[in-house]
């Protein structure tokens, strides 16, 4: 689960170099920023502005929900009750002679 607090952390003491978008697994988004400077400018600013839903957007790519409760390794398990069709009792008697 990645955290908002760091991709902000990152975003500002290392936005230059795309630190926040290689933190979210956007590897070549990040090193189009860290190549053009990020977007001259612009990208940086942008980012401010959708840094928090692209980590919700990763967190929930990732199997993690939005509660932080649960793990991303849970299993959840479902029962399914299945029975055989019942057949009428002269069925039974004529398959018995």
């Amino acid at each position: 689960m990645k955290s908002k607090g760091t991709a902000y952390l990152l975003w500002f003491f290392l936005g230059a170099f795309s630190a926040h978008r290689f933190y979210l697994g956007k590897i070549g988004s990040g090193i189009v920023y860290l190549l053009t400077f990020q977007l001259f400018g612009i990208g940086w600013i942008i980012d401010t502005f959708i840094l928090g839903e692209m980590v919700d957007k990763h967190n929930l790519m990732h199997g993690v929900l939005a509660s932080g409760n649960n793990s991303a390794n849970q299993n959840q398990h479902v029962v399914v009750n299945v029975t055989a069709p019942q057949t009428s009792n002269s069925e039974t008697y004529n398959e018995a002679s």
